[in-house]
């Protein structure tokens, strides 16, 4: 056979061989994900912040991912190896945005092949607000009550206030954080200990520890004694022999 009918042959109808290739391709590549396993668990969603702006609503802290794969390969991949992102430095104007959520696999998660992963929600809605930076004031609180006869007479926080960051929408009426409680029950000596500072709004973040330490002077109460006049009568006599009293008046302390 001539090369040129040999090629003539090769390019006989052309078209539906290359989409019966095709097919064939699709359909193999059907048939192994279809045999492929699956496998669903739930991931913490990494926040990559902007220099400028923060998420001023709130949104979902954690994400489902499915990760279909030859099972034993799967199986073998860590959690933590398969990280949920979403990275706010392309934005750079407050306002509403949908941000893409991206998966990144590292460690026992790379080179693993045939490996597919998916992620829901696919994107998280949110708000984004200029980043602000603020000292905020911290106050103790307290339960139980000092032993009986004991009184609190000075208290100190150290720091007194923290520096924190938040978008300037919602740190504006941030006005202070609180300790978390403060037990006084039956104390009747002064008293330091390490406190943590609640901070309930996860749109705000502390600088540096989030404790501190409270320290509170206690002294036994001391009461002033009352002066309470008395009157002492007193017999005398005159030294011209005479009997007679003498009212005297003065005061006793007890």
């Amino acid at each position: 056979m001539t090369r040129a009918k040999l090629i003539s042959i090769i390019i006989e109808k052309w078209p539906v061989k290359v989409l019966s290739l095709a097919a064939a391709i699709v359909i193999a590549v059907f048939y192994r994900m279809n045999t492929l396993e699956a496998r669903f668990f739930t991931a913490p969603l990494l926040v990559e912040p902007s220099e400028t702006l923060l998420p001023a609503s709130f949104f979902a802290r954690a994400v489902r991912i499915s990760m279909r794969g030859e099972s034993a390969q799967i199986q073998q991949i860590m959690e933590d190896d398969v990280e949920a992102f979403i990275d706010l430095g392309r934005y750079t104007n407050t306002g509403n945005y949908r941000v893409p959520v991206q998966i990144r696999k590292k460690g026992s998660a790379l080179g693993i092949e045939p490996l597919e992963i998916t992620v829901l929600p696919i994107d998280i809605p949110m708000f984004l607000d200029q980043r602000v930076t603020r000292n905020i004031s911290v106050f103790p609180v307290f339960q139980g009550t000092i032993a009986e006869g004991y009184e609190l007479i000075s208290q100190t926080l150290i720091p007194a206030s923290v520096v924190a960051d938040g978008p300037g929408s919602i740190l504006d009426t941030h006005l202070d954080f609180n300790t978390e409680i403060i037990n006084l029950d039956g104390r009747n000596e002064s008293f330091s200990i390490m406190v943590n500072i609640i901070n309930e709004n996860h749109l705000i973040s502390i600088h540096g520890s989030n404790m501190l330490e409270y320290r509170g002077i206690i002294r036994r109460i001391v009461r002033e004694r009352q002066e309470i006049p008395r009157q002492i009568i007193s017999d005398s006599l005159e030294e011209t022999g005479a009997a007679g009293t003498a009212e005297l008046t003065g005061d006793i302390r007890e």
